[in-house]
């Protein structure tokens, strides 16, 4: 028996595993995917995460990961929407990462390790164990199809917007906003700076994020309701749940390259629809498969119950339009490790309790920021002379720099 399973091996279930293993607790930290793994996101880190990074990992460590993978330092912001431009720069001394975040995910999973977490991967968990009417662990299934029942005295959820903790407690719903991603690192980009640039129109929102080694993160968002997009998703979904049926291993592959030759040349033509990103995309070309996300509303009704806590994405999302999830992980990961420590100790759900309102807390305003933000970008009028306010009020500017790079 663990004290502790964690659920999700990303940046909250690795980091909050390093966390509570190093100060002597037994934990468990279930992967559904074997590492590294590839996902659909941005992989860039704001201030924020850069300064959370450095906070919970030991002296040195970041500064290692750091080194052994390409990255880009980002230092800024740019925006826009047609003629409309905001060119903002994070305060002084600060400074987000864009890197693949495969590489990222695996580096602290493996230090979760060296912490003395028990780290199993492709164990995808299908609902959770009850006693007395307390979570008391998780039955999971290997790749293989094996059974296995693993009981914890506390069960966190660090599994994402499609957390399957929050599911199996009945936590979890999706909200109204319906928006699909496509990403995919792209070479051949024109122009690349050292910045996050957004650029919005046609319905659309394409992000690209310099990941160093000459490539780019290149992500596109719409509207799931979009035509070609809904389309596109479906084809994404159909691929994701298996091979088809009555084929050989050769023909599914094939069928895979072909399908996803296709995404790629939608992917880089719908974001060269863009004027601005028109000639920046000529001769670019994706890297590896296009992958898809949504629909990125995900509400939770709790973030705690009796004997289980979500923590990170898993205990709610909306829309990642400000690049602010990897902080957001990494704050609740550092959060909830001391007070995980408390009610191990005291055997008492009350620290849990006072978790979840301190993650309400700190996250509520930058959610309704988001939301603001996200509304007022499908209002291309209005979108524009927001952005050409800020770029005419210096203060105004830094000040929402600060705030979306989480800059403390």
């Amino acid at each position: 028996m663990h004290d502790v399973i964690i659920v999700g091996a990303g940046p909250a279930g690795s980091v909050l595993a390093a966390l509570l293993a190093a100060s002597g607790v037994k934990v468990l930290l279930l992967e559904r995917e074997s590492l590294p793994r590839r996902k659909p996101c941005g992989e860039s880190l704001n201030p924020g995460a850069v300064a959370a990074l450095a906070r919970v990992l030991p002296a040195g460590k970041f500064a290692a990961i750091r080194s052994s993978m390409e990255h880009t330092l980002i230092h800024g912001w740019r925006l826009t929407s047609g003629k409309a431009e905001l060119l903002a720069a994070f305060p002084a001394g600060q400074f987000g990462m864009a890197c693949a975040r495969e590489k990222l995910d695996y580096a602290l999973a493996l230090h979760a390790c060296e912490a003395g977490a028990q780290v199993i991967e492709q164990m995808r968990v299908q609902r959770l164990i009850w006693e007395k009417g307390r979570v008391a662990g998780v039955v999971a299934y290997s790749a293989a199809g094996t059974h296995a029942e693993f009981r914890a005295r506390l069960v966190i959820g660090a599994d994402g917007i499609r957390s399957a903790v929050a599911r199996c407690a009945g936590l979890s719903s999706f909200g109204p906003l319906r928006k699909t991603a496509f990403t995919a690192r792209v070479s051949g980009v024109r122009v690349l700076q050292p910045r996050v640039e957004l650029f919005t129109g046609r319905g659309i929102v394409v992000g690209l994020a310099p990941i160093g080694g000459g490539e780019a993160n290149m992500t596109l968002a719409q509207l799931s309701g979009s035509g070609s997009a809904a389309a596109l998703a479906a084809s994404f979904n159909a691929n994701a749940r298996g091979k088809a049926p009555d084929t050989t291993e050769a023909d599914n592959r094939a069928a895979s390259v072909v399908s996803n030759v296709g995404r790629s040349a939608w992917l880089l033509g719908k974001a060269g629809e863009l004027p601005e990103l028109a000639e920046r995309l000529q001769g670019a070309a994706c890297i590896g498969e296009v992958l898809a996300c949504g629909p990125f509303d995900r509400r939770v009704r709790a973030t705690q119950q009796e004997g289980l806590l979500l923590i990170g994405d898993a205990a709610g999302y909306y829309d990642p339009l400000t690049g602010q999830g990897i902080y957001r992980a990494l704050s609740s990961a550092e959060l909830a490790a001391p007070l995980l420590l408390q009610a191990l100790e005291s055997g008492s759900d009350a620290p849990l309790v006072r978790f979840a309102a301190i993650q309400q807390s700190r996250f509520a305003p930058a959610i309704r920021l988001q939301k603001l933000i996200e509304w007022t970008s499908r209002h291309e009028l209005l979108w524009q002379s927001a952005l050409r306010g800020f770029g005419s009020l210096p203060a105004a500017r830094s000040r929402l720099v600060a705030v979306i790079g989480d800059c403390l």
